[in-house]
């Protein structure tokens, strides 16, 4: 392993340095609220004043750290080479950059930060030095382990916002699942296989959105979810995707579960039905009476089966393959989001859909 700030063959040169601890800073007000002291962030030093102020205070105040726009990129020599111990606490020496970024806060793939960022601003509480600081793959960042004490402090980040060159500030938040939210992805028009008259042509120049394909999670083609993909196609009855659910039922996926939603069908229509069967001819010509309202069943998969295993099963699957989570949803209950569904107090982030007609189960 490479050699690591704050180890004691630096000790002499740590103690040259000019340090960046305000030690006349004290509490004030800010929008967000009190802040501690405050430490400017540079890419060429490590932090080294948070065992300073541990031990000044304990980890009784927060800490303020502002990191300048030009180092929150992904080029950050630091973030390269993943100086990043722990996880959600993390050692002293870990770079604050890549802490947020394994956070969640900020991304790994910004090469540049947006032009209107001036810095960005994190409240961090320092803490005792752990037992061990476990390795984790998050937001496409992993950090590294390290399975003894340190010496000096830990620290975990409170909160993290941008400060605007403008003086606003917007507040970031985490993602610590460490799933990364779906891309939308576009194409321009003019690359479709179209042929459109000259009138027309300023058409061709439009972005559409692409159709992407991903696979599921026993690596069958499914299509990414979107809300292009989840959305009516018209404005008539026929064309809105609660009518396609009369007779569909649709699968859903995140990054590790699978979801069945189903249209479930009401006693008046089972007793509709067979009473239809068993009437003449003559009596079927009635008039029918207005159908109730549509009602939904939302459960998750035991498991995601092949495509063939489910024909076999039956679609909608049998209610030992599934667990229901909602058994009785209206239309309007089901929240659509872009990354996902709201389903009154919960949601769920998904990634991947696909409509699947439903089907009685094949005699084996």
């Amino acid at each position: 392993m490479s050699k690591r700030y704050g180890s004691d063959s630096n000790g002499d040169r740590g103690a040259a340095k000019v340090s960046r601890y305000d030690e006349t800073s004290r509490p004030g007000s800010r929008k967000g609220g009190a802040r501690g002291a405050l430490i400017m962030y540079k890419e060429s030093e490590p932090l080294s004043d948070l065992a300073s102020a541990f031990e000044r205070d304990g980890g009784a105040e927060p800490l303020e750290i502002r990191v300048p726009a030009h180092c929150l990129t992904s080029n950050n020599r630091h973030v390269r080479a993943r100086q990043l111990w722990g996880c959600d606490v993390y050692t002293q020496d870990s770079d604050m950059v890549a802490v947020l970024m394994h956070c969640g806060y900020w991304s790994l793939f910004l090469a540049h930060p947006p032009a209107a960022v001036a810095e960005a601003r994190m409240l961090v509480k320092t803490l005792p030095s752990q037992a061990c600081y476990p390795s984790v793959a998050r937001n496409n960042i992993r950090s590294r382990a390290w399975a003894a004490p340190v010496s000096g402090c830990s620290f975990a980040v409170e909160r993290a916002w941008l400060v605007l060159r403008s003086g606003q500030t917007l507040d970031l938040a985490p993602n610590l699942d460490g799933l990364p939210a779906p891309a939308p992805t576009f194409a321009p028009a003019h690359y479709e296989r179209i042929h459109t008259r000259a009138s027309g042509g300023h058409a061709r120049n439009r972005a559409v959105q692409e159709v992407s394909i991903v696979f599921n999670l026993v690596h069958e083609p499914w299509v990414k979810y979107t809300l292009g993909a989840i959305a009516d196609r018209g404005l008539r009855r026929h064309e809105w995707t609660s009518a396609l659910m009369i007779n569909t039922t649709l699968y859903l996926e995140s990054h590790s579960h699978r979801f069945e939603l189903t249209r479930v069908p009401s006693v008046v229509e089972e007793a509709a039905a067979a009473e239809t069967d068993a009437l003449p001819a003559e009596s079927q010509k009635e008039p029918a009476a207005p159908a109730p309202e549509d009602r939904y069943q939302f459960s998750r998969c035991a498991a995601p089966e092949p495509w063939q295993r489910m024909k076999a099963l039956g679609v909608p699957l049998p209610d030992d393959h599934v667990t229901v989570l909602y058994p009785d949803l209206t239309w309007e209950e089901l929240r659509w989001a872009q990354q996902g569904v709201h389903i009154r107090d919960r949601f769920f982030q998904l990634v991947r859909l696909r409509f699947v007609p439903n089907a009685a189960p094949v005699a084996s």
